[in-house]
């Protein structure tokens, strides 16, 4: 299976189209192709990165609001960054309105200095993006078709543009390498922690505990350090699952105890199940 057929296949249930940009020259070029799919359409455009997977619904709905308060033809969102190495900056005019966006790349020393960078997360109207798309150049050192150019091409027009400064760069940061997606890996599992805790899951030792985002989990459960939670495993209240127990697909009913490392695997255990890796929760 071809990396596109596995992308399509991860959104069974997506409602939308597919486009495959190939060859890959440049988020522009990415653009131009899905013009292609959506050139019939008319109205807000918002264009996501698929190495951001911490951005929150709260964040995007915010960009929205900016965009269409503003009347804007294009609104971004960008953040502060102590090492803005790779990042293309954000640069504005003495009134601190957005002028245009240079790529790490193609920008000069006094340019790599500034620290307030591009998040590649975009609303556009459509009437501009698609009128504007075709006027695209590689005259660049990557020889790739910047979308950041429309920025320039909007303010050289007049038009409305909008930069929504995110204050927490963490949730708005892509992936470019391992070291970057084991970074992030940690920060969504942290945040899973703290969600499930606040409808109150216990975890004793919530650093050395790996939920994934399919498990569902009941209120009063105890989880122990250094146990998995994995694909669609069910949880009920009142459970409690010892140190170093992984579960995958599983299904526990409510008020079972599973004992230290413990496997369980496409199995539905209830409270007086007599398997031996599974007890009974003592009242």
């Amino acid at each position: 299976m071809g990396k596109d057929a596995q992308v399509q296949a991860a959104f069974p249930d997506l409602e939308g189209s597919f486009t495959l940009q190939s060859p890959q020259l440049g988020t522009g070029h990415a653009l131009q192709t899905a013009q292609k799919v959506l050139a019939s359409f008319q109205g807000t455009i918002l264009v996501l990165s698929g190495d951001v997977p911490l951005i929150g619904k709260e964040t995007l709905q915010r960009l929205l609001r900016r965009f269409r308060k503003e009347k804007a033809a294009l609104a971004l969102i960008s953040t502060i960054l102590s090492n803005p190495f790779g990042y293309g900056r954000i640069l504005r005019d003495s009134r601190q309105w957005l002028l245009r966006i240079v790529e790490e790349k193609d920008a000069t020393p006094a340019e790599r200095s500034i620290q307030e960078i591009n998040t590649g997360l975009y609303c556009f109207d459509s009437e501009f993006l698609f009128s504007s798309l075709s006027g695209l150049t590689c005259d660049n050192r990557q020889k790739e078709y910047y979308l950041t150019d429309l920025v320039q091409l909007a303010a050289e027009k007049g038009l409305a543009l909008s930069a929504v400064l995110h204050p927490q760069s963490e949730e708005v940061l892509g992936i470019n390498d391992r070291a970057e997606l084991a970074r992030t890996s940690g920060l969504l599992r942290q945040k899973i922690n703290l969600e499930w805790m606040r409808r109150g899951v216990t975890l004793t030792y919530p650093a050395s505990t790996y939920i994934e985002p399919t498990v569902r989990i009941g209120p009063d459960t105890v989880i122990g350090p250094f146990t998995l939670l994995l694909g669609k495993s069910k949880i009920g209240s009142g459970c409690h699952i010892h140190s170093h127990a992984v579960l995958e697909d599983a299904v526990l009913k409510d008020g079972v105890a599973v004992p230290p490392f413990a496997h369980i695997r496409n199995q539905t255990v209830r409270k007086n199940n007599q398997s031996p890796l599974v007890h009974s929760r003592r009242k």
